[in-house]
C-alpha cells in the first residue's frame, strides 16, 4: 500500500510539474497551506457517553492538538487535488462500566501520530452558482483520499498509570521505542473557504481520518472495529501565481457570461457600417469611406490602375501599371514635355522643345511650320480634359499640360495651333458642338492671358461628338471625351 501511494504522488508530482512548464494560464492554479486545530479519537478507548472526567493525573478532556499544511493544484474551478500532511496527539479513556480487570475498563491512553494523504478535492458551489456577475467570497468544499498514518501509542490503567498496553514499543515496562506501526487511512473531509485577497484564503475544515486499523488506542481483537479520528482545524493557503484570478474562485457563469457578450458585439459588428460603403465594420479596412465612393471586399476605395491613389481622388485614373504618379494620380513628367515618363523615349527633352506623343523632339522651322504631316496633328500636345457640361480651367484641367503648350509655343515663335474641344455624348449634338467650342475658347484665353501667347496663333475648333477617342453609345459619358486637343496648323 506504501508503495501504491508513493508510486501516485510521484505520477501527480511529475504531472504538476509538466503543466507548470506548459504556457502561461490565465488563473493561478498552485497553492500552499498550513492549519492548526485539535483531534479526537473513536475507538474502544474513547470518551464515555455520559461525559465523566476520567480519574488520574490524565487530562480532563479528549481533545488533542495537531498542525499540519498542504500542497494543492485546481484542475479546474471545481475540481483539484492536494497532497496533505499531519503531525498530531491522539487521546482516549474508558472510565465506566464493571472494573473487573479488563484491559479495556478504567483505562486511558496517548498516542503520537503523523499521517499524509492525497486527496480529490470538489468545490461543489461551482456546480450550482448561478450568479452571472458577482464574484464569490466564500467556497464550501468536500474531499476524499488515500493515505498512511504511522503513530506509537500506549495505554494504562486510570488511577495507578500502569502500562496495560503499547504499540510500536518492544518492551512495556521500559516502554522501549521501536519503528512506529503504519497503517492505511481513508480521509473525507468537509470544509469552507474565504477569500481575503487575490492570494490568501482562510478557512475551517473538519476532516475524519478512518484508519484500517485496530491499534491506535493499543486495544485490538475486542470489538473488532476500526479506529478513527477527527481533526477540527483553521488553516490559511497562499495562492501561487502572478495571474488575477486563482482557479477555484472564478465564476464558471460569468466567463459565460463574458462569452456570450463577445459573441453579442461581434454580431452587433457585423451589422454595423458606420461609413456605409456595404462593408460591415468589423471587416472595413478603411471605416471613414467618403459616402458614394465605390469599394472593394475589405471596405477600400478601388484604385482601378493600382498607383496608389483611390479612384475617387485620382485625376488620371487609368495610369499605366507601374508608373509612377504624384499625390492626385497624374503620371510624373520629369522633363515636363507633357509625354509621362512611362511613354517618354527622350526623357531628357531640352526646356520648351516640341515633342511628339512618344516624347521625341520634333524639328519645326522658325519661318515655315507646314512640313509637319497631318499625321501628327493631335499626336504632339498633351490633351486638356473638363469635367462633365464644363467650360472651366482648373487644376482637374491639367494646369501642368497647358504649361507645356506654351512652352512650346514660346519656344518656337512660328507655330501656329489650332486647339480642337471635344464633348462626350451626355447630351444633343448642337449643345456639344457649343460646349467644345467654349472648350477651346476658354484654353485660348487661358494661354493668352496667363502666359501672353499671341491670340492670332490659335485657332478655335469645335468637333462636338463627332470624333470620340473612346467609343461609347448616346447618353454616355466618358473623361476622356471631354478634352481640348492640340494641332499643328498648316
Amino acid at each position: 500500500m506504501r508503495k501504491l501511494l508513493l508510486i501516485l504522488v510521484t505520477f501527480t508530482l511529475s504531472a504538476s510539474l509538466a503543466s507548470a512548464q506548459a504556457p502561461k494560464k490565465l488563473n493561478n492554479k498552485f497553492s500552499i497551506g498550513i492549519n492548526l486545530g485539535a483531534t479526537q479519537f473513536m475507538g474502544d478507548i474513547s470518551r464515555n457517553p455520559e461525559g465523566n472526567s476520567q480519574q488520574g493525573n490524565w487530562a480532563t478532556h479528549d481533545w488533542k492538538f495537531g498542525f499540519g499544511g498542504n500542497v494543492g493544484y485546481q484542475f479546474s474551478n471545481t475540481f483539484g487535488f492536494n497532497i496533505s500532511v499531519l503531525s498530531c496527539k491522539l487521546a482516549g479513556q474508558k472510565s465506566y462500566g464493571v472494573d473487573n480487570g479488563s484491559t479495556n475498563n478504567f483505562a486511558y491512553f496517548k498516542a503520537d501520530v503523523f499521517d499524509y494523504s492525497i486527496n480529490t478535492v470538489c468545490h461543489f458551489m461551482n456546480l450550482i452558482y448561478r450568479n452571472k456577475t458577482k464574484p464569490r467570497k466564500i467556497s464550501p468544499y468536500i474531499s476524499i483520499g488515500y493515505g498512511f498514518t504511522d503513530f506509537r501509542s500506549v495505554k494504562r490503567r486510570i488511577g495507578t498509570d500502569e502500562v496495560i498496553g503499547a504499540t510500536s514499543y518492544s518492551d512495556w515496562t521500559t516502554l522501549e521505542k521501536k519503528k512506529r506501526t503504519t497503517e492505511t487511512i481513508i480521509p473525507v473531509a468537509l470544509g469552507i473557504k474565504m477569500k481575503l485577497s487575490k492570494h490568501f484564503d482562510i478557512g475551517i475544515e473538519q476532516s475524519l481520518r478512518n484508519a484500517f486499523t485496530e491499534k491506535l488506542d493499543a486495544t485490538f481483537g475486542s470489538t473488532k472495529r476500526f479506529d478513527k479520528y477527527g481533526y477540527l482545524s483553521l488553516g490559511i493557503s497562499y495562492k501561487i501565481g502572478k495571474n488575477e484570478n486563482s482557479e477555484e474562485w472564478v465564476n464558471p457563469l460569468e466567463a459565460l457570461n463574458k462569452n456570450l457578450d463577445d459573441i453579442q458585439g461581434n454580431l452587433d459588428g457585423l451589422a454595423k457600417d458606420a461609413d456605409g460603403d456595404g462593408v460591415s465594420d468589423l471587416f472595413d479596412k478603411e471605416p471613414n469611406t467618403p459616402a458614394g465612393v465605390a469599394v472593394d471586399g475589405s471596405g477600400r476605395s478601388l484604385d482601378v490602375d493600382t498607383d496608389g491613389v483611390p479612384d475617387h481622388m485620382d485625376s488620371d485614373p487609368f495610369s499605366a501599371k507601374g508608373a509612377k504618379v504624384d499625390e492626385n494620380g497624374k503620371e510624373l513628367d520629369s522633363d515636363n514635355d507633357g509625354v509621362a515618363d512611362g511613354s517618354d523615349i527622350e526623357p531628357n527633352t531640352k526646356p520648351g522643345a516640341l515633342v511628339n506623343f512618344q516624347g521625341k523632339t520634333i524639328e519645326l522651322s522658325a519661318s515655315n511650320n507646314t512640313n509637319t504631316s497631318s499625321s501628327t496633328n493631335g499626336m504632339l500636345f498633351p490633351a486638356v480634359y473638363f469635367k462633365v457640361n464644363s467650360s472651366t480651367i482648373n487644376y482637374w484641367s491639367s494646369y501642368d499640360a497647358l504649361a507645356t503648350v506654351a512652352k512650346a509655343l514660346k519656344a518656337n515663335p512660328s507655330l501656329k495651333l489650332n486647339v480642337v474641344g471635344n464633348c462626350d455624348k451626355t447630351a444633343t449634338e448642337q449643345f456639344n458642338n457649343d460646349l467644345a467650342r467654349k472648350r477651346a475658347e476658354a484654353v485660348i484665353k487661358h494661354l493668352v492671358d496667363t502666359y501672353k501667347i499671341e491670340a492670332g496663333r490659335l485657332s478655335a475648333i469645335s468637333k462636338g461628338e463627332k470624333e470620340n477617342l473612346v467609343p461609347t453609345a448616346d447618353g454616355v459619358e466618358n473623361n476622356v471625351n471631354r478634352r481640348v486637343d492640340f494641332e499643328v496648323a498648316r
